[in-house]
This record gives C-alpha cells, sequence and structure tokens, in this order.
C-alpha cells in the first residue's frame, strides 16, 4: 500500500455489493482476512484479499452501521474459503460486533496491540500510525499466523456473579486505599500519636475519626473510654484505650477547625463504606467458590478472593497448556534486552491483566511469611551487596514467589492435586548469582 491514497476511506454503506462478489470471486481465497481498528464511535476495516493486494479502509459508524459491516463479512464468508476477522485487543469497545461476529459463524481472531504498535514500519517503511493503517495491519498479522482464535463465550451465571463481586471488591480496595492515603496525612498533622496505637486499616480507629473527626472532640466525650471498648471488642486491650485517651488528651498536633473535623469525618465515614462492601463481596465470593468443587479444593490454601481474581482474569489454569502459558497469561514471563557486552537484566513483561497481579503480589506477602517459604526468601534478600540487596532484592524475591506460586498452582490443577506450599520451591537451585554475568565481569 504505497499509493497516495491508499488509506482514504469509503464509507461502508457506500460499498458495491455486486462488484465486492466480482473481486471475492477473482482474488478470494483461504488469506483473505479483514482487519478492524475499533474505536468508541468509529470502526475502521480494511480487507486484504492475499497475496498483500488490499482494498481502501471502510468507515462504520459504531454501533449505528456494525449490522451493515456483518451484513458484508456474511457475504464474503460464503464466497472466501477461511474468511477471518482480526482484531486488536484492546478495551471493551470491540464487545457488540464481536459478538455479532461469533453469532454468525465467522471466525475471530484476537491480534497483540504491542504487535501492531511494532509492525508500523515494517509494514510499509513509514512509521506513522493512524487508524487506516492498523486495520491494515491487523489484517497482515493475521494472515501470517499471528493471530489468536477469539470467539464470544457467553459467561455461566456463577461466572458473571464471581466476575462482578471480583470487579467490585478490587473497586473497593483501591478506593479505600485513597482514602486511608488522605488520612494519614491528616492524622500526622493533628494527631501523629494515633497511628502509634491503632494500624491505619483498625476499624476502631476508623469509627474514632468517623464519629468525632478532633482529638478535642473525642476527650470531650465523657463515654469515650466505653464507646472504645464497645468498638473494640474483645480484640482492644485495656492499655490500648487508656492510651488513646491519654494522646486525644495531650496530642502535639495542630488545633483543627471546623471544615478540617468535618473533611476528616467524611474521609473515614467513606474508608468505612469501602471495608463493608469489601466484607459483603468478600462474602459472596466465599459462597460462590464454595458452590464450585474445582475452586473449593484451592480455597483455603490460595485464598477465596485471590482465586476468584485469578479464575475470573485469566480462566481455570488446565485451559493453559503449560505452566510457561499461565504465566504469560498474568504477564509475568521474563524479558531481556541484550545487545553485544550488555547483558539487561530480566523483567516480567506485564502484558497480562493488572489486577490479577496485584493480587498476585498480595498472595506472594502472605506466602513469604509460612513456615515453608519463609527461609527461601530470607536467603534470597541476602544475595548480592551493594545497590543489588536491600528493597531491590525483596522485591525481586517477591516476583519470583509470584511466579513459583503461578506454577504450583498449575501443577496442582493439572494433576488435580491439593496446593502444596512445601512444593512450591521443591527442587528449585540455591539461590546465586547469575553465571553469565560473572563470565562478562572476567572478560571486561
Amino acid at each position: 500500500m504505497v499509493s497516495r491514497r491508499a488509506y482514504r476511506r469509503v464509507s461502508v454503506n457506500e460499498i458495491d455489493r455486486e462488484q465486492l462478489l466480482e473481486l471475492a470471486k477473482e482474488h478470494g481465497n483461504p488469506g483473505t482476512v479483514l482487519g478492524l481498528d475499533i474505536a468508541r464511535n468509529e470502526i475502521v476495516a480494511c480487507l486484504r484479499w492475499g497475496q498483500d493486494h488490499f482494498e481502501r479502509p471502510w468507515k462504520i459508524i459504531n454501533p449505528k452501521e456494525t449490522g451493515v459491516l456483518v451484513e458484508l463479512c456474511e457475504l464474503l464468508k460464503s464466497h472466501c474459503t477461511g474468511f477471518r476477522i482480526g482484531l486488536e485487543s484492546t478495551g471493551t469497545y470491540g464487545d457488540v460486533i464481536r459478538y455479532a461476529l461469533s453469532e454468525s459463524g465467522i471466525s475471530v481472531q484476537r491480534v497483540s496491540g504491542k504487535a501492531v504498535s511494532d509492525y508500523h514500519e515494517i509494514f510499509d517503511g513509514v512509521p506513522s500510525q493512524h487508524d487506516g493503517k492498523d486495520a491494515a495491519m491487523v489484517a497482515e498479522l493475521v494472515a501470517h499466523g499471528k493471530g489468536t482464535l477469539w470467539p464470544f463465550a457467553t459467561l455461566s451465571e456463577h461466572e458473571q456473579i464471581l466476575r462482578h463481586q471480583v470487579f467490585r471488591i478490587d473497586a473497593f480496595r483501591k478506593q479505600q486505599t485513597q482514602w486511608l492515603g488522605r488520612i494519614e496525612a491528616l492524622t500526622a498533622r493533628h494527631w501523629p500519636e494515633l497511628t502509634s496505637v491503632l494500624k491505619l486499616t483498625s476499624v476502631t480507629l476508623l469509627n474514632l475519626l468517623a464519629t468525632y473527626g478532633s482529638p478535642a472532640k473525642a476527650i470531650a466525650d465523657p463515654k469515650l473510654a466505653k464507646t472504645l471498648r464497645l468498638w473494640g471488642k474483645k480484640y482492644l486491650k485495656e492499655e490500648k484505650i487508656a492510651a488513646l485517651v491519654l494522646f486525644a488528651r495531650t496530642t502535639k498536633g495542630l488545633p483543627m477547625n471546623a471544615s478540617e473535623v468535618s473533611w476528616m469525618q467524611e474521609l473515614a465515614a467513606e474508608s468505612l463504606r469501602c471495608h463493608r462492601e469489601q466484607l459483603a463481596c468478600d462474602k459472596i465470593i466465599k459462597e460462590q467458590v464454595a458452590s464450585d468443587p474445582v475452586m473449593q479444593r484451592y480455597s483455603d490454601a490460595v485464598g477465596a478472593a485471590t482465586l476468584a481474581v485469578l479464575w475470573s482474569e485469566v480462566g481455570d489454569p488446565v485451559a493453559y497448556s503449560s505452566a510457561g502459558a499461565y504465566l504469560k497469561a498474568f504477564g509475568l514471563n521474563l524479558k531481556e534486552r541484550s545487545s553485544g557486552k550488555r547483558l539487561g537484566q530480566l523483567a516480567i513483561s506485564k502484558r497480562g491483566p493488572a489486577m490479577s497481579r496485584r493480587w498476585l503480589f498480595f498472595w506472594a506477602l502472605r506466602a513469604v511469611q509460612r513456615d515453608e517459604l519463609k527461609g527461601w526468601y530470607e536467603a534470597f534478600i541476602q544475595v548480592g551487596n551493594g545497590s543489588s540487596s536491600g528493597e531491590h532484592r525483596k522485591m525481586k524475591g517477591l516476583t519470583a514467589m509470584m511466579r513459583r506460586l503461578c506454577k504450583s498452582l498449575w501443577h496442582a490443577r493439572v494433576h488435580n492435586k491439593l496446593f502444596d506450599y512445601s512444593l512450591v520451591i521443591s527442587g528449585m537451585p540455591p539461590r546465586g548469582r547469575r553465571r553469565r554475568r560473572k563470565a562478562a565481569k572476567k572478560a571486561a
């Protein structure tokens, strides 16, 4: 496509069906692919007949004219053997057209957005990027076998409920994190002693701030100690209650005006609301996991909420051909950039869903505190010196643990065994510096 106006779009309503059929009879073959670049309000389609012969891009108003596009695809399917549709794996804007195409029995394939981005200059020798060119590149990549089957699958009622609650619990957790960050800033200014007695996530602390908002209002209540006992129940010791009362009276924090007190109460109330919503979501998730015989086997070891996130985001591990494929679905496969004497560091690709990696990170944090894995983790972070030690090694250790946990879960599921933490690091060689780095240093 080197013509000056090769990418000029044609409205889908202006396509002559008789002429399209003639072209299909002349050029139609198993290599015929229609690439789609989908935006919120517009779809750009580019038809590739095979042998690098392209039609001008079609312009489709989304969703007003998607029916016309489906009709044209059905027409092409009836005259072109092995006709396929290619889509980028971005967002949810393509779900409507993907559903319609799947219902019509047309093969839909997914192409990585990164693959399309990297193909810009290879495609026509120009590093430009626009919708018409993107649609043509999607078609080209599918024709060269770089696509993956992507039929629209309707979720079962159980899967829909689980996915809904997964989205809710993750959203409320992120909201609560934001509220707690603001609360931490205000308490550091006006009541700095408070977090030395109770954790910022403590329900008692949040109730205290939502009810009173300031140490002055708290100490003005003669029933403060009794109220704290009511909130903390048996979990709040008398020493902490006495400390809270004392710090409310003798705090070194700045005095709070009415607006600051009101804002503190709002923040604490919102944080409590998010906490309650998370508990409600967690209850429903546990019920749904318990109703699934497969998931129920791993819920105690992994955690019901974490397991639900993993199942909802990437599916059942048994659907993957290998542990490496399962890791790649999460974006935990390793990438490297090395050239000549420069040996780049290995890092995870992060190509999978971010939500699943976030929950895997929390799972790894819990796992390294277990007796079976604590020794390995402590030995891992001690390897190296200088910039390779400390916090950097801790993060690398947690990332390595995330990978090992995913592999262990895949093996347990595929071989129909219970998840065993003692097997997570079984057979792993002792930690040490990478040999190739030692060889590179000797050569230098």
